[in-house]
């Protein structure tokens, strides 16, 4: 079992199990856009029981991490082109993302 603590401190501990996205599912499901692979910071900060201001620091706290991870976030043109080519093709409701991030589990760390 791994220490929390030595998780939240060390970056080489938490590549070395960063793949392991098949424990989330035993804990909860993270609910995701309609696309299946998009989720807004609210939607984070709901898995996490989170704030969405926590979430934004420790995405801004770690992002060269987070973007080695896999994770992008959509602002401007991009989002405005995520929300027209891919949120249309979903019914509603479905959340408003004013940015959509993406995590791709096991993308090099």
């Amino acid at each position: 079992m791994i220490n929390e603590v030595a998780l939240l401190e060390s970056r080489s501990l938490r590549a070395s199990v960063a793949d392991r996205t098949d424990v989330l599912a035993r804990v909860k499901a993270l609910s995701l856009l309609p696309d299946g692979m998009h989720v807004t910071t609210a939607m984070v900060a709901v898995y996490f029981e989170v704030s969405e201001y926590v979430i934004r620091k420790l995405t801004q706290r770690h992002r060269d991490e987070l973007t080695q991870n896999g994770m992008r976030t959509l602002h401007g043109k991009e989002l405005e082109s995520f929300k027209r080519d891919i949120m249309s093709l979903y019914p509603s409701p479905h959340p408003q993302p004013r940015a959509a991030s993406r995590c791709t589990p096991g993308a090099p760390s």
